[in-house]
């Protein structure tokens, strides 16, 4: 199990995703994530849960219109009512908002870090706050992280980026961890399905 753990981290994956990123002093850097989440009002990972259940339940209305549509509708209409109320905390919502308004990126993830493609130049060493959402599946995730190396620009990426960069996340929660833990494990786990299928097909 502990190998199969260990797998899972080193497993990488080019995914569309929706991704912000702020760099930081080093002294916003060392006082660390959490304290800098209490200094900006979003204690205990509110902003972050709240985020990530609004779009795992989005994915689930929608899946259930076909099923139950009057179920979905009236789920519909309580998620409306809630968000009329999140709406009037705006640190709450700021986070979803900005990366909703954004295009998705071509990344390369991985448990450890994320590479991706950045309109400034960042050097090695260099201190960000990355939040993302992984498109395929609406999950949001958030971490210090700390340039490692500079990189050619990623081939799929249709922003045209100048500069690409791969970071290495630190002091992200073990719960956030294991959001992408399981991404990568469902997307191996079907990798290796269509690789069944063609070798089938083929013989």
């Amino acid at each position: 199990m502990e190998r199969d753990s260990e797998n899972r981290r080193s497993f990488r994956v080019e995914e569309y995703i929706y991704l912000a990123y702020e760099l930081l002093s080093d002294e916003e850097f060392a006082e660390g994530f959490e304290r800098r989440k209490l200094r900006l009002g979003s204690s205990d990972g509110v902003r972050s849960v709240l985020v990530d259940i609004d779009a795992r339940f989005s994915e689930k209305i929608f899946l259930l219109k076909n099923e139950a549509s009057l179920v979905a509708e009236c789920l519909t209409l309580l998620n409306d009512k809630i968000d009329i109320a999140i709406s009037q905390m705006p640190n709450l919502k700021s986070s979803q908002t900005a990366l909703a308004n954004r295009a998705p990126q071509v990344c390369e993830l991985s448990a450890e870090g994320i590479a991706f493609g950045a309109s400034e130049d960042l050097r090695p060493g260099s201190h960000v706050a990355v939040r993302f959402l992984i498109a395929s599946e609406n999950r949001y995730v958030e971490s210090f992280a700390t340039v490692v190396r500079q990189i050619e620009p990623l081939a799929n990426d249709t922003h045209n980026y100048p500069y690409a960069v791969a970071v290495e996340f630190n002091g992200m929660s073990s719960a956030q961890k294991e959001i992408i833990i399981q991404h990568l494990f469902s997307k191996e786990s079907e990798t290796l399905r269509m690789r069944r299928l063609e070798l089938e097909a083929s013989g």
